[in-house]
């Protein structure tokens, strides 16, 4: 062999120039994303939920922090229980610890224990719509929904629609015409009613002793001012009372909220200086009417109003410190106003409430949390079947899937308790 042969014999190298080497390399591959299909298509649904649950939660913020300062109900104004929310957050994270230990006993054939764990997980998810069901019933009861047939209950503003959609709840028959529509001083001593003429025509057993003192004490007082009493919210020099003020500490009489206390107590000792005053100029009125029947009627309509507001304020003050020194010595709660009451005598009849930014609030809540508990209800159907199945390794996969769901519904959750139970 020559020298030449063996120094390519020396590198590994035939006599075609050919390297030995190559011939043993093994080139593998593997796959672009180390997880099955099922995983890509459910993170791709899952992207797809992100987006569609950040819409809302992004809009509710919008709206919320978009309405007027002060104006937006705070948990307890719409009877949102914190207790039931607190409670309800704890079982789905709960859940969501014992789904992860139905995935891992899967995936070491351990079936029995994985079935317990994927029961409780399925039980979890039962009691938090329970709950969410029980929330819900509450909120009917009060009338705090929305009312997609019909007017709702819940007025932004305390106004003159408010009132009148106020009395005809009450009477349940044709509303008498408000005083401020007629010029005429006789015309609108015509319009307003006598009060053995305003008693609703029906009202239910139940409710009867509450509603009636109400229309003639607050109701058609409310009508009154409006009509004949100046208003100072317009021009502050006036001699009269702000309507606005004495619609809002009427609508504080049915649903009573926190933020108008201090308002409702400053209109009410308005209102009782001005019948003062009205009630002492009242003589000297009929004196100059002489022989007018029909201005002589009116006043003694507006004597009658008077005196029976009076009378309601000075036997409300009186309640009102008995209750407070009650509460002071625990022996009371707070009132909750007329439907409070209305509830206790178990009456089906809701008054309309005044809650500012109220449907906005009910729309939004009935809605996200809706939407919540339908993907609640999913992930239940997904839990359901494997209950029925031997949870071996073979079934990780879809375990694991129908886990990274639920994770999903928890967290979802996560953002909307905050924004709904406690701020």
């Amino acid at each position: 062999m020559s020298e030449h042969e063996d120094h390519h014999e020396e590198h590994g190298h035939d006599e075609h120039g050919h390297d030995d080497h190559h011939g043993h390399l093994q080139l593998e591959y593997e796959e672009a994303l180390p997880i099955n299909n099922g995983k890509v298509c459910l993170w791709l649904f899952l992207s797809t939920e992100i987006m569609f649950f950040a819409g809302l939660i992004g809009t509710y913020i919008v709206l919320r922090f978009g309405s007027p300062a002060g104006t937006w109900p705070r948990p307890h104004d719409v009877h949102v229980n914190e207790f039931l929310g607190t409670l309800n957050t704890f079982i789905l994270i709960l859940s969501s610890f014992t789904v992860v230990l139905t995935y891992e006993a899967t995936k070491r054939n351990n079936s029995a224990k994985a079935k317990g764990c994927l029961a409780f997980t399925f039980l979890c998810g039962c009691a938090f719509l329970g709950i969410k069901m029980v929330e819900y019933a509450g909120k009917f009861e009060y009338g705090i929904h929305p009312n997609p047939g019909g007017h709702s209950l819940l007025y932004e503003q305390a106004d003159v629609y408010y009132l009148r959609d106020l009395k005809a709840t009450i009477t349940k028959e044709a509303i008498i015409p408000l005083a401020a529509k007629s010029a005429a001083a006789e015309a609108a001593a015509d319009q307003v009613p006598d009060a053995e003429d305003a008693v609703p025509a029906k009202i239910p057993t139940a409710g009867h002793n509450v509603l009636e003192p109400f229309l003639h004490h607050s109701v058609q007082w409310a009508e009154y001012v409006v009509g004949q009493v100046p208003n100072t919210h317009m021009d502050p020099t006036a001699d009269g009372l702000n309507h606005r003020d004495v619609l809002i500490s009427l609508s504080q009489e049915v649903y009573p909220l926190d933020r108008y206390k201090n308002l409702f107590k400053v209109t009410q000792g308005a209102e009782q200086e001005y019948i003062e005053e009205r009630l002492k100029a009242l003589p000297d009125l009929v004196t100059a009417a002489g022989q007018d029947n029909d201005v002589l009627s009116m006043l003694a309509y507006e004597k009658t109003i008077l005196g029976a507001r009076q009378k309601y304020l000075v036997d409300h003050n009186h309640a009102a410190t008995a209750e407070h020194d009650d509460h002071d010595s625990g022996a009371g709660h707070a009132h909750g106003g007329l439907n409070a009451d209305l509830r206790a005598a178990h009456s089906p009849v809701i008054l309309p409430m005044h809650i500012p930014s109220g449907n906005m609030f009910s729309a939004t809540y009935f809605l996200l949390t809706g939407f919540h508990a339908l993907h609640v209800i999913v992930g239940l159907i997904l839990f359901l079947f494997p209950l029925f199945w031997t949870l071996e390794k073979s079934r990780a996969n879809y375990i694991e899937n129908a886990g990274l769901y639920w994770h999903f519904v928890d967290l979802v959750w996560i953002f909307l308790f905050p924004l709904f139970y406690l701020f």
